[in-house]
């Protein structure tokens, strides 16, 4: 028996930890054994949960997301399923953040028509963010048409809500920016020209999921602008288009006076990367007197210099043998 084997051999299986967690035991260590689970214990947690308090749902649903997040081979969807009509706003909220682990076009489907339904709006503006990632599959072809179109209605009509709130109709404004129709693109300028705060902040946001550098003159217009939300979303979304001719305009807002505009123009610096941009946040590491400034600085960096690392082709690199030659490993 291997080392694993043994580890194994030795975890709970999921009815003890469902015995652990009745008995009101909160180690939330062992919770990998109800990966998977069947139906019957799925039940059972189902009928427990009622009776567990709210921090308490919340603690398990945030712990399931974790070790998801840490771990692909772990699948807790059935739980988060389950959760999903929590009468909890932010036990619901966990739900939809564990759902949009998943890729199933079913869930799509299904997020779509909660996010028409659910009565509270913080749960309808987190299900808009998961909805973002279908969006960029649907760009890669990855979604069949009934779901694309579905996908698109469901963001575009909380868009065009009147009655929907700000941060809702925005959140779903920046989701849908990824796509590439032109009724998008027209919708994003819409929103930017005659649209409330929130949402000329959703669509400077969107223009950085659009991948088209056509909005980069409007963005570096926004550099200037006296709020500093919208600076910030800018930078962030000028980052997002990878265009080298944002380096410089980005390297400008170094000196603003709000460090969260700072903070945005390095990360977006080490994003597009280059000689310009590694320079210049070379230079910000060294020179800078503030650590946390310095820090963001280096780690932007890294990620520069990694995006100028070339991919070499490994076939290019094995050893010629065809003159007969003989091929030390140790040389």
């Amino acid at each position: 028996m291997t080392e694993y084997d043994d580890q194994e051999s030795t975890q709970p299986s999921a009815g003890e930890i469902l015995d652990q967690l009745a008995s009101g035991n909160h180690d939330y260590t062992l919770l990998r054994s109800l990966s998977q689970i069947g139906d019957s214990e799925l039940s059972r947690l189902m009928d427990m949960w009622p009776h567990f308090t709210t921090d308490r749902r919340r603690e398990l649903l945030a712990k399931f997301h974790q070790l998801a997040s840490e771990d692909a081979l772990l699948d807790f969807h059935r739980i988060h399923l389950s959760m999903l009509h929590d009468r909890d706003v932010a036990t619901r909220i966990l739900a939809v953040r564990g759902i949009a682990l998943e890729e199933r076009p079913d869930y799509l489907r299904l997020l779509c028509d909660q996010l028409e339904s659910d009565q509270a709006a913080p749960v309808r503006a987190e299900i808009a963010d998961a909805l973002g990632k279908w969006v960029v599959s649907m760009e890669f072809g990855l979604l069949s048409e009934e779901d694309a179109e579905e996908l698109e209605v469901s963001l575009v009509n909380r868009i065009h809500d009147e009655e929907e709130e700000d941060e809702v109709r925005g959140r779903c404004l920046e989701a849908i920016g990824a796509s590439s129709e032109q009724t998008i693109g027209e919708l994003i300028g819409e929103s930017y020209e005659i649209g409330s705060h929130r949402l000329r902040v959703a669509a400077i946001k969107a223009m950085g999921r659009s991948a088209s550098e056509t909005w980069l003159p409007i963005l570096v217009f926004n550099f200037d602008d006296d709020d500093a939300d919208i600076r910030s979303a800018a930078a962030t979304a000028a980052g997002g288009l990878l265009v080298d001719e944002a380096v410089t305009p980005l390297g400008m807002l170094l000196d603003d006076r709000e460090i969260e505009v700072q903070f945005a123009a390095i990360e977006a610096l080490g994003e597009i990367g280059g000689e310009e941009a590694e320079r210049i946040l070379t230079r910000l590491q060294r020179e800078t007197p503030d650590a946390a400034t310095s820090e963001a600085a280096q780690e932007a960096l890294a990620q520069a210099q990694l995006l100028s690392v070339p991919i070499r082709d490994d076939e290019s690199m094995e050893p010629d043998f065809s003159d007969g030659e003989i091929y030390d490993s140790r040389l």
